[in-house]
């Protein structure tokens, strides 16, 4: 993954339903220096697979249980894009970020989200109750 640094930055944040891959390169068009993908919760990124889409110049990440995109990429965007995960797990934070690696340039781990999904599966801000899940996933993604 290219290091990306922040100082002095404009970011598109990581937005439920927005942060997909029209608004971010629309957001690079106009001067945005790094951009994040929406939530994706490590379970349905585990259980995608990495297609390379000819007919649009694109990755997808197709799930494999109902063909439904997870996940698109481009090129364009692979040096200043940043994935969010949604996890409450080590293993399967890591297993998300190795699956990724090669096209995106940050992983960012979601401990914010207060909406009652993220909650109910100790994702989010329930992280910020427990310091030894987040050193876990956090020990485990480096």
């Amino acid at each position: 993954m290219t290091r990306l640094e922040y100082r002095g930055k404009m970011i598109l944040a990581p937005m439920v339903k927005v942060g997909t891959l029209p608004m971010r390169l629309l957001a690079l068009e106009y001067g945005a220096d790094i951009v994040y993908t929406e939530e994706i919760i490590d379970m349905r990124l585990l259980g995608s697979e990495r297609v390379e889409n000819k007919l649009l110049g694109t990755i997808d990440y197709i799930d494999r249980r109902d063909n439904s995109l997870v996940f698109r990429t481009c090129p364009k965007e692979k040096d200043r894009l940043v994935l969010q995960i949604g996890t409450a797990d080590g293993d399967r934070a890591a297993a998300a970020a190795k699956k990724v690696e090669r096209d995106i340039s940050g992983f960012d781990v979601n401990m914010g989200c207060p909406k009652g999904f993220s909650l109910k599966g100790g994702m989010g801000a329930a992280l910020l109750t427990q310091p030894h899940k987040v050193r876990d996933i956090l020990t485990k993604l480096v």
